[in-house]
C-alpha cells in the first residue's frame, strides 16, 4: 500500500517526465526540419530568417514605441525590447549571405546595393547598432524622457536601410 506522500509524488514524477520526453520529441522533429530546410533549400532559409530577425526588431521597437506614448511608460516591458532590439542589430550583417540577393534569383525585398555596396551597408547597419545601444541604456537607466527623444534617432537608423538598401513599399 502506498503512503500519502508516496502517491502525491508518484502523479508529480509522470508529468515531469512526461514534459521532458515532449521536449525530447520536439527538440528532435525542430533538428530534423533544420537538417532538412538546409540540406533542400539553404537560400531561401536564408532569407526567411532574415525576414524573421527583421519582424522581431520591429515587434520590438513597436513595444517601446507604443510604452512611450503612455504617460507612465512600462519600463518591464521597455528594457527587454531595447535589449533584444539591441542584440538583433548586431546580427544584420549575418542575415545577408552571398548569394541571397535579387541579382541571385532570390525573392527577396533587399536591394542588390546591400551586396554592392558593403561598406555603405556596413555604415548603416554600425548606425543602428550604436543608436540601439544607446537606446538600451536609456532603457536599463529608466530615462523615459531621454528614451522619446533616443527613438526618433533608432527610427532614421531603421529608415536610413530602408531608403538605400530595402525595396520601396
Amino acid at each position: 500500500m502506498k503512503t500519502p506522500s508516496q502517491s502525491v509524488r508518484w502523479p508529480h514524477f509522470r508529468r515531469g517526465l512526461m514534459g521532458v520526453a515532449l521536449v525530447v520529441l520536439i527538440a528532435g522533429c525542430n533538428q530534423q526540419a533544420a537538417e532538412q530546410a538546409t540540406s533542400d533549400e539553404p537560400l531561401p532559409r536564408a532569407v526567411s530568417e532574415r525576414q524573421e530577425g527583421f519582424k522581431a526588431l520591429g515587434a520590438a521597437f513597436k513595444i517601446i514605441n507604443d510604452q512611450l506614448k503612455t504617460d507612465s511608460p512600462d519600463m518591464a516591458a521597455i528594457v527587454p525590447a531595447a535589449a533584444q532590439m539591441n542584440e538583433l542589430a548586431g546580427q544584420i550583417p549575418t542575415w545577408f549571405p552571398a548569394g541571397t540577393g535579387p541579382d541571385d534569383g532570390v525573392k527577396t525585398d533587399a536591394l542588390a546595393t546591400v551586396w554592392s555596396d558593403p561598406e555603405g551597408f556596413s555604415a548603416a547597419q554600425t548606425r543602428l547598432a550604436e543608436a540601439t545601444t544607446r537606446l538600451q541604456a536609456l532603457a536599463t537607466a529608466g530615462d523615459a524622457a531621454g528614451l522619446r527623444e533616443h527613438v526618433k534617432m533608432v527610427g532614421a537608423s531603421c529608415g536610413g536601410c530602408h531608403d538605400n538598401f530595402r525595396v520601396k513599399q
